[in-house]
């Protein structure tokens, strides 16, 4: 069984995509930037390898035996290049197939930079002759660990998103679905949308996270503006606050975003809830809360 090269893999998608591809039973290859992290999978028995997207030596080193691979980068104005550079490397090493994790909404004419940005590869990824499964999630659960010291300090989750009710993902679902893509038949030349099972609001995502943890919390809903200045604050660049601001305007404007069942076709089980989610990291945020 050939490996599969799991990019990011210390990454909230990659790393969740590695441990279902591993349940499967997959012959995986872990590729992350970082000697020392490279050194850890090594050491829990993952085979890894150290690579750039910026170096195509390191990517054809990374690619070597390979048939398969996720594909999945941070946040950045390099995702084309650098997408583009990993998908150009894969053809030449004869890889069969890609799973590519892009955003909701990828299009040419998108409102953010990332939609524009993912769509740009994806119909690179179309064009180039590999087998392909595009992922389009929503906006991931985990992220709410962001909130962990508002929560411990204040009792309180911070945002813009106002009423709006979001189908948002849980991470875990990403990393299934990926693995689903890599390692079964009919996923090929596909794209999932990918959310939760159901729109929630802030609102009940503080009820449902503050009674997992026996703490009382509530949702405060701040003007777009400030969101956006405590986003640079903590160190986004100013493209990716300006990214998400606009993404919860138009959250606002539509109301409700209705979830798919995308997720529920490809695995056979219902997506991760928001309730479930509070309940399987209720010990990360009391461990956080209680420091």
């Amino acid at each position: 069984m050939k490996p599969i090269l799991v990019t990011g893999a210390t990454g909230t998608t990659g790393s969740a995509t590695l441990q279902y591809l591993k349940v499967r039973g997959a012959n995986v290859r872990a590729m992350t930037r970082d000697k020392a992290r490279a050194a850890d999978f090594e050491a829990r028995g993952i085979p890894a390898v150290v690579a750039d997207f910026g170096d195509p030596v390191s990517l054809a080193k990374a690619l070597e035996g390979v048939e398969k691979a996720f594909l999945a980068h941070p946040p950045s104005p390099e995702i084309p290049q650098h997408e583009k550079a990993f998908i150009d490397a894969a053809k030449k090493a004869g890889l069969k197939k890609i799973v590519k994790v892009s955003v909701i909404g990828a299009s040419p004419e998108g409102a953010l930079h990332l939609a524009r940005w993912h769509a740009e590869v994806e119909a690179y990824l179309k064009r180039s002759g590999i087998a392909y499964t595009i992922l389009r999630p929503h906006s991931f659960l985990q992220n709410l660990m962001a909130s962990v010291p508002t929560i411990q300090e204040q009792g309180a989750i911070y945002s813009d998103n106002g009423d709006a009710k979001i189908p948002l993902i849980d991470a875990r679902d990403i990393g299934a679905v990926a693995a689903a893509a890599l390692t079964e038949t009919g996923h090929d030349d596909k794209v999932y949308h990918l959310t939760g099972p159901a729109a929630v609001s802030f609102q009940e995502v503080a009820k449902a996270i503050g009674r997992e943890i026996g703490k009382e919390l509530q949702y405060i809903d701040v003007p777009d503006e400030a969101a956006r200045q405590s986003m640079m604050g903590a160190g986004y660049p100013e493209w990716l606050a300006d990214d998400l601001v606009t993404l919860n305007q138009w959250g606002r404007q539509v109301g409700v975003q209705q979830p798919t069942a995308d997720v529920a076709i490809v695995l056979g089980r219902p997506a991760h809830s928001v309730l479930d989610f509070a309940r399987d990291y209720a010990g990360a945020f009391m461990e956080e809360v209680a420091s």
